[in-house]
């Protein structure tokens, strides 16, 4: 079972990696399924998914419309939860539910709402990409002034969109260290290496705002 696990976050790991190298007019356009709205109290369930129980009732939590994000519930606990929907990014069609604390809440979060007002309207990939960049130019979006973590432990799902039921795992359940300016390479990792040992961390940086937005990915193999 261990085995089996670890491999196919190896595989899921390379597909990512993969995706990162690739030229945005290669990707398959994911951003219809993306931004499929959700009844609010499914939507609701799936943010909080990605937390630990004991932050899930107290955390702030956003949901996804017409119009992107909107505010459901202001929490009590510095955690902030939403379903995010950034992976069109690097051409994956999977729902990535996602807790960041308060450290993220000011520099993660925001940007993550950006995009999803932006999905809404429809704007394509590279609209969303120069505006996002173009926002930590003028100071609208910063890196995290400090390490922190965002939790997404019930990993990055496959969702049947006329339900929202989770169908399938895309990536296993993981804790993001906030690592901007850190590279893969800094911390030892290789494509190789992970073939034999899929618990390696490695960084992420192919999301909503690139290197300014890297996370430090730790995928436990227990899970």
């Amino acid at each position: 079972m261990r085995r089996s696990s670890a491999g196919k976050c190896t595989l899921a790991l390379l597909s990512i990696l993969s995706a990162a190298t690739t030229s945005a007019g290669a990707q398959t356009d994911t951003r219809a399924v993306l931004k499929t709205v959700f009844p609010e109290n499914v939507e609701r369930a799936l943010a909080v998914s990605a937390a630990p129980e004991h932050l899930r009732s107290d955390a702030t939590v956003y949901v996804f419309g017409a119009k992107g994000f909107s505010k459901v519930q202001t929490g009590t606990n510095g955690f902030t939860c939403l379903l995010n929907r950034d992976s069109f990014f690097y051409g994956w069609r999977a729902f990535k539910p996602t807790c960041w604390d308060a450290e993220g809440a000011t520099s993660y979060v925001p940007v993550m709402l950006r995009v999803g007002e932006l999905l809404a309207a429809d704007k394509s990939v590279h609209e969303i990409r120069a505006d996002i960049d173009a926002g930590f130019k003028a100071g609208r979006f910063h890196r995290a002034r400090r390490t922190g973590v965002a939790y997404m432990l019930a990993g990055d799902v496959n969702l049947d969109t006329s339900t929202g039921k989770v169908v399938g795992q895309a990536f296993p359940a993981h804790y993001m260290i906030y690592a901007p300016g850190v590279t893969s390479a800094d911390l030892g990792y290789s494509r190789e290496a992970a073939q034999s040992n899929a618990s390696l961390p490695f960084i992420f940086r192919s999301g909503a705002g690139g290197a300014e937005l890297s996370y430090l990915v730790i995928a436990p193999q227990h899970h």
